[in-house]
């Protein structure tokens, strides 16, 4: 009884110090080099289409990690959060050094919610406000320098996605 109870109070004190083995430390995050990569287009109404080299997030603990500890992220690079089935989802910058935005895409491609300058290493929940299946980050300031707004459309070329082109109509 008494070795349970030293390892459940060691355990706690292990936790509340912030080392236990849910706790994000930058020596046990993967290297983004190990995550999957593929194109992804951003096409504007406008009628411009722009090109992305993204990191993909598809699994809960890729999706966990996203960029967290990355001190730059270069033009035209993004991360991908990629989701089985549309749903409500919600994001934060713990643990994320530089600003974000964040482009919220349904199950057509289209962007139905977009977030910018997302504040480094804020708590502060930053929801899709409608279910989604893709996440987008791109370097804070990318959405506005390239006109990329609500209503625009997302694909994933290397994957084929989305299998139907119908019409986006952005928000009113």
């Amino acid at each position: 009884m008494r070795v349970r109870w030293a390892t459940l109070v060691a355990s706690a004190l292990i936790v509340l110090a912030g080392g236990g083995p849910a706790a994000a430390r930058e020596d046990a995050i993967r290297p983004l080099s190990s995550f999957p990569r593929e194109r992804l287009a951003i096409e504007t109404r406008g009628a411009r289409r722009h090109l992305f080299e993204a990191w993909r997030a598809d699994t809960t603990e890729t999706r966990a990690q996203g960029l967290m500890f990355v001190r730059e992220l270069p033009a035209y690079r993004a991360m991908i959060f990629v989701y089985q089935s549309e749903q409500f989802v919600g994001m934060w910058m713990k643990n994320t050094l530089i600003p974000l935005d964040m482009l919220f895409v349904d199950d057509t491609g289209c962007i139905v919610n977009v977030h910018e300058q997302a504040r480094p290493g804020s708590l502060e929940p930053i929801q899709s406000m409608v279910p989604v299946v893709l996440v987008v980050e791109l370097a804070g300031g990318t959405a506005k320098a390239l006109g990329i707004s609500a209503g625009d459309r997302a694909s994933r070329p290397d994957a084929a996605w989305p299998a139907s082109a119908a019409p986006c109509t952005p928000p009113r």
